[in-house]
């Protein structure tokens, strides 16, 4: 299992709903290992398993990226610190790409 970001054409829970976007973020192991710490040391309140990202949410959920980004530079070691860096990297640019009007929404699962 991994967790992803994922856009939706419509309400996601509408059958005809289709995926535009799916984004991996990390394996669910590499998740609990590093994010589920870091997005508790750091109180991160949207960039997380089960959080719907929305428009008006978008200067926060970047810093929260940006905030977890320095955390792992601080904190992960080896080959899997250059993996989170770069997929937050993705992710950032994924995030301020993906949400451009109010209707937009992100989820994370």
């Amino acid at each position: 299992m991994s967790v992803g970001l994922y856009k939706y054409s419509g309400d996601i829970e509408d059958d005809n709903s289709t995926v535009l976007l799916s984004e991996p973020i990390a394996s669910q192991r590499i998740y609990d290992q590093y994010f589920t710490a870091a997005i508790s040391e750091l109180g991160i309140l949207y960039f997380q398993d089960g959080a719907e990202i929305r428009f008006e949410n978008l200067e926060r959920v970047l810093l929260e990226i940006q905030l977890l980004m320095e955390w792992i530079q601080n904190k992960v070691n080896g080959e899997e610190k250059q993996f989170l860096l770069e997929r937050l990297v993705r992710i950032k640019s994924v995030v301020a790409d993906s949400l451009r009007t109010k209707a937009d929404i992100l989820y994370v699962f």
